[in-house]
């Protein structure tokens, strides 16, 4: 398993404070069947979060040393998550920030506004692909515009952009519209990606993780649930786009157990990026 957004570095944005709790959400997520963490700390154009790329990669060498000295199997990849704004832009042009884990990956993690997308988003995309970079949508369901108005999901994609959703939302970690929000794209196929967006040990725990696994398969099917879990975050870290969800399973179709997909630690065996 491969998670595309993670808050696990400590003491560079709101995730964990301490070394130790980094260590813990690891531990926490290998016994789920995670083999690569993407870090992807909050970057956020003209405030103070606007982590540098040589910071990143010291957190992420403590972390894989504290992992690898506890026998952990287990790797921390670097990124960055990305605020939606057109400052993103000089900071991409002066090489101030990492795509999805790092060198072979040209998708970018930038996070959906709580709020309203800003005006003039559709430029700001075009430039960004322009470039020759995947857009990774972060969260949408727990943006309120989104909420409102589930026809800008058309949009974003019809633009070019890819859509993860957080496991969390499923469970209404975020809210009820958050949770209805998530559902309605899950039955709609357009989500491309699953990721934890941990920011604790409590976000990591294996019974969170399996239990918004099942509500997934419910409304997806297991082989939809492969792509958007495992298929599509290592199609991302290879350097490929995500693809879309399959239309041949229905809702009416008997489905597994998650744990009987999944194993019983949540894993799907996947090949080294």
């Amino acid at each position: 398993m491969i998670d595309l957004h993670n808050h696990i570095l400590f003491k560079i944005d709101d995730g964990p404070d301490t070394l130790s709790d980094s260590l813990e959400m690891a531990s926490l997520l290998s016994r789920c069947g995670y083999r690569h963490i993407v870090a992807t700390p909050h970057t956020v154009p003209g405030t103070t979060w606007v982590p540098s790329t040589d910071s990143i990669k010291d957190h992420i060498a403590k972390i894989d040393q504290a992992a690898k000295d506890g026998g952990l199997d287990l790797k921390i990849l670097p990124g960055m998550e990305i605020s939606f704004d057109p400052q993103l832009l000089d900071l991409l042009n002066d090489k101030k920030l990492f795509t999805l884990g790092g060198k072979f990956s040209s998708c970018l993690l930038i996070e959906a506004p709580f709020h309203r997308f800003p005006l003039g988003w559709e430029q700001l995309v075009f430039e960004i692909i322009s470039k020759n970079y995947l857009i990774l949508l972060a969260h949408p369901e727990r943006c309120a515009q989104v909420v409102q108005n589930p026809q800008i999901i058309d949009n974003l994609i019809n633009a070019g952009v890819y859509i993860q959703v957080n496991w969390g939302s499923f469970l209404g970690e975020y809210g009820r519209s958050a949770k209805r929000t998530a559902r309605n794209l899950a039955e709609k196929g357009q989500i491309h990606c699953l990721a934890t967006d941990a920011h604790n040990p409590r976000d990591c725990q294996f019974a969170l993780l399996r239990d918004a696994a099942d509500n997934v398969q419910q409304l997806i099917g297991p082989k939809n649930l492969v792509r958007i879990a495992r298929e599509n975050p290592l199609r991302i870290l290879r350097g490929k786009p995500p693809l879309q969800m399959m239309k041949s399973e229905s809702a009416n179709e008997p489905k597994k157990s998650t744990c009987t997909k999944f194993g019983n630690d949540f894993s799907v065996p996947v090949a080294t990026p």
